[in-house]
């Protein structure tokens, strides 16, 4: 019987640490990821966690794979996790009354909803899909005048000598 409650012991022990290194593996991918969105190369990465740029890349690789967005190019997760960190940063300098950031916070909006398929310059969305946004039509040209009114008597006269009207 203590044979199998040794063998049964060790299973948690072994499950137990298998999760552990689940869960030690998906926040050191958080992390890289986190770093490449803040700005740094995946050499920088690699050089500060003492590993290899081929794991670091691996490692973003998955975690831009799980960061699912309708759009299906990886890049974009990458772009939009850079675009809420410039976002969160403009809101603070909203917050605290600072005017200049408005003109940030137009730009960082507008490439949001580019990224998200909001924005007619960027649409990901095919005519088929139902998150098609319809570009707005440029308004009319402004009607021509048919008919101008008369000029009124003497004008033509001052405008030929050069005559300032005002005077």
């Amino acid at each position: 019987m203590s044979n199998h409650r040794n063998r049964s012991t060790q299973r948690v022990r072994a499950r137990a640490a298998a999760r552990a290194r689940r869960a030690e593996t998906v926040a050191r991918r958080h992390a890289y990821f986190e770093a490449l969105a803040s700005g740094f190369t995946p050499q920088q990465i690699a050089q500060a966690g003492m590993v290899s740029v081929a794991k670091v890349r691996r490692a973003i690789d998955r975690a831009v794979a799980e960061r699912q967005l309708d759009a299906p190019d990886r890049y974009v997760h990458l772009q939009v996790a850079r675009l809420t960190k410039a976002l969160r940063v403009v809101d603070v300098q909203l917050e605290r009354g600072e005017l200049r950031a408005i003109g940030p916070l137009t730009k960082v909006v507008a490439a949001l909803d580019r990224y998200h398929g909001l924005s007619g310059g960027y649409a990901r969305a095919t005519s088929a899909s139902p998150l098609a946004v319809p570009r707005p039509s440029l308004p009319a040209p402004p009607l021509a005048l048919t008919h101008a009114a008369p000029l009124l008597d003497g004008v033509e006269e001052q405008a030929e000598k050069g005559t300032d009207f005002g005077a």
